[in-house]
């Protein structure tokens, strides 16, 4: 494996761990009940923060993978996604924690429950609209956005065959519904793995 892309997953592993400690320890060491609402939307914002590092950790690898720096035209559709990408899931980090706190903290009316799904689901088409524009931006390397087109396609099919799946799994044998909000990190989790396959049957 290049040092480099060892270096890359060993930092993301290494975020991933401090961000589970983090939770770990705010579950142990500060009670969730009788938090004022800007306390408790920190507590479980705080924990996430380490994870966010990984979009410029992404961003330097991505641009630096192929041995050598990217040139300027070249890497300059990778920042702009980067930045896009790393926009909407703080929106998303921020909304969703905001949103589950609101909602354990207060009696809302069914008008106000309505708007925080909506807002907090909004990011979430950033995240899409993000990888849309990549797709299409004249500067990315053809072989780059060949690679993406086809992940999206295997992870959208594969993303089917799952729902499938346990669709059928809940009406034939009781397995427990599947929270629709769950598909997106499911959908992205799969995006990530068949992204690593489908590049590594070009080498």
């Amino acid at each position: 494996m290049p040092l480099q892309k060892r270096q890359f997953l060993l930092r993301g592993f290494g975020l991933l761990l401090v961000s589970l400690a983090l939770e770990g320890g705010a579950r142990t060491f500060i009670p969730r009940d009788n938090l004022p609402y800007a306390l408790s939307v920190l507590r479980y914002l705080f924990p996430v923060l380490p994870l966010l590092a990984i979009i410029p950790l992404a961003s330097k690898y991505f641009q630096k993978s192929a041995g050598a720096p990217l040139s300027s035209r070249r890497a300059a559709p990778v920042r702009r996604y980067m930045e896009r990408l790393g926009t909407s899931m703080v929106l998303y980090a921020v909304f969703l924690m905001a949103s589950i706190v609101a909602l354990n903290q207060f009696s809302l009316s069914l008008h106000i429950k309505t708007l925080l799904a909506v807002l907090t689901a909004l990011p979430i088409g950033g995240v899409i609209w993000a990888v849309a524009r990549f797709m299409v931006d004249p500067d990315v390397d053809e072989f780059e956005r060949m690679i993406l087109t086809r992940s999206l396609l295997l992870s959208t099919a594969l993303m089917l065959f799952f729902t499938a799946i346990w669709g059928f799994l809940e009406n034939f044998a009781q397995a427990p519904d599947f929270p629709l909000y769950l598909m997106v990190p499911v959908f992205f989790g799969l995006f990530g793995i068949v992204q690593y396959f489908v590049r590594r049957g070009f080498k």
